[in-house]
Formats: structure tokens, C-alpha cells, sequence
């Protein structure tokens, strides 16, 4: 009875061993260039995001575990990864283009970047558009996680990257009043039904008769007689 207590001690010490000994992923993320954590965006514009992954074997033996995968993903509208993977090579660089993909989900699996006795880093380039939203609310710029066989986050192994999507509010309505609508009235004057019209009296023209032939014949006569008596004294 009295080895009881040392043989759980052993059998702890050796599964703390056994489970620092296994190989594990051993990636860290660094360098990242797009908006900083809480940023607020404006829907519709443009963004740029960056960063690297280092992986290498030389701590656990892998630099990845063959069965998980690599999933980045992204509330960008129309997103564009581009994943670019570089070792070196007899000290020059190699480089492998990993992903080249308008989605909004990338997935790297295990074989692309499982690897003993060896380091190499994985340049990860996001382009974008801040979405539409009908009210302020918060975006994923960059969920990057590893999953395990059934599709859970490894521990540890979750990089998220946040940013608010700022919506202004729309200004009020300004309530006008509408001015009263002049009413021009048109009075056309009705004639009567008799209208007097008032004659300019004419000036009539006085006669003036001339002398009565009567009187004019016995002017002449009497010049005759007059006449010949004259020539007869003489």
C-alpha cells in the first residue's frame, strides 16, 4: 500500500512529459498592418491588411500538426487573400504562393505547411470593402485560427481582429411650412344690356337767301330808263 503514492507520482510525471514531448504547432503571428483593434470604418471604404506567420520544427519537432488546418477569414465584402509562403533555401529565398482567392474564407491544410527540421514564414496580403450596414456594428477584420480534426480551435491558436463600422445618423427632415397660395381673381366687367349713346348736336348752317328776282328785274328796268333818258337830252 505504502507504493501507491509514488507510482501516481510517476505516472504523472511521465504523462507530463509524454505531453511536452508531442509535436505540436508552433506558429506565432506578427506584423500586422491593417486597422487597429475598435477602428471605425466608414461603409464602403477601402482596406488593406497584412501580416506573417513564423512556423518552424526546431522546438516540437513540426513546424505544423499534418492533421489541422489553417483557416482565415474575413466580414470584408469582395475579399482577396493573397498567402505566400518563404524558406531558405541554400541561403537564398524560396517562395511559394499558398493561396490566390477572392472569398471570404482561406483554409491551408496540414501538408502545406507540415514540416521537420524546419522554419519558414507564410506572408498573408487582405484587401477589401467595409460593408453596408443600416445601423453601427462591429466587423471582422481577420478571424485566423488552427482547427483540429473535428473542426475545433486549437488552444491558444486563435488570432481575432476587429474594427466598427460606422454608420452616420440621417439628419432630421427639416418640416416646412408651405407658404398660403395666392389666388389671383380676373373681373371682367359685364355689359348693361342698353347703353345710351350721346349724339354730338351738329351746328346747322344759317341760310342766306340772296335777292328776289323780282326786285332785281326792276333795278334793271329802272337803270334802262334812267340810261336812256340821259342819252336822249344829250
Amino acid at each position: 500500500m505504502n507504493e501507491s503514492p509514488v507510482f501516481f507520482r510517476f505516472a504523472f510525471a511521465a504523462l507530463a512529459v509524454l505531453l511536452v514531448i508531442m509535436p505540436v504547432s508552433a506558429w506565432t503571428f506578427s506584423g500586422w498592418t491593417g486597422p487597429s483593434e475598435g477602428a471605425e470604418l466608414q461603409p464602403g471604404s477601402k482596406v488593406s491588411a497584412g501580416y506573417s506567420m513564423s512556423f518552424s520544427s526546431f522546438d516540437t519537432g513540426k513546424t505544423f500538426a499534418s492533421d489541422n488546418s489553417l483557416v482565415m477569414y474575413t466580414d470584408l465584402a469582395d475579399p482577396h487573400w493573397v498567402v505566400v509562403k518563404t524558406e531558405e533555401v541554400n541561403d537564398e529565398p524560396l517562395t511559394t504562393r499558398l493561396a490566390d482567392r477572392q472569398s471570404a474564407q482561406v483554409r491551408l491544410d496540414g501538408w502545406d505547411l507540415s514540416f521537420s527540421k524546419k522554419q519558414f514564414t507564410v506572408d498573408v496580403a487582405l484587401t477589401g470593402t467595409v460593408p453596408d450596414f443600416d445601423q453601427t456594428g462591429e466587423i471582422i477584420v481577420l478571424r485566423l485560427q488552427e482547427l483540429d480534426p473535428a473542426a475545433k480551435t486549437v488552444y491558444g491558436k486563435l488570432v481575432k481582429k476587429t474594427a466598427m463600422v460606422v454608420v452616420p445618423a440621417p439628419e432630421p427632415t427639416a418640416v416646412t411650412t408651405p407658404e398660403p397660395e395666392v389666388v389671383v381673381l380676373e373681373i371682367t366687367p359685364v355689359p348693361t344690356e342698353s347703353s345710351v349713346t350721346k349724339a354730338t348736336p351738329v351746328k346747322k348752317q344759317t341760310y342766306a337767301p340772296g335777292p328776289d328776282p323780282l326786285l332785281v328785274c326792276t333795278m334793271l328796268a329802272g337803270g334802262i330808263v334812267i340810261a336812256g333818258f340821259f342819252r336822249h337830252r344829250h
